[in-house]
């Protein structure tokens, strides 16, 4: 074994604080969503409903 090989973390503790890491920006995404009103949504298929999209760049005509 060489000098510099015992310095360096092993897959096993790189793969731990990487699930470590994913966890935590799951747990802070989780903490700070807004919960989604589903009676406040648009239709997902608003087809001849008179519903027009309001924030899309596209709808500046």
């Amino acid at each position: 074994m060489k000098k510099n090989e015992s310095l360096l973390p092993s897959r096993l503790a790189v793969g731990h604080c990487s699930v470590g890491f994913l966890v935590l920006l799951m747990l802070l995404d989780f903490w700070q969503a807004v919960p989604i009103n589903p009676y406040d949504a648009p239709a997902p298929v608003a087809l001849g409903s008179g519903a027009a999209p309001e924030a899309a760049h596209c709808t500046n005509f």
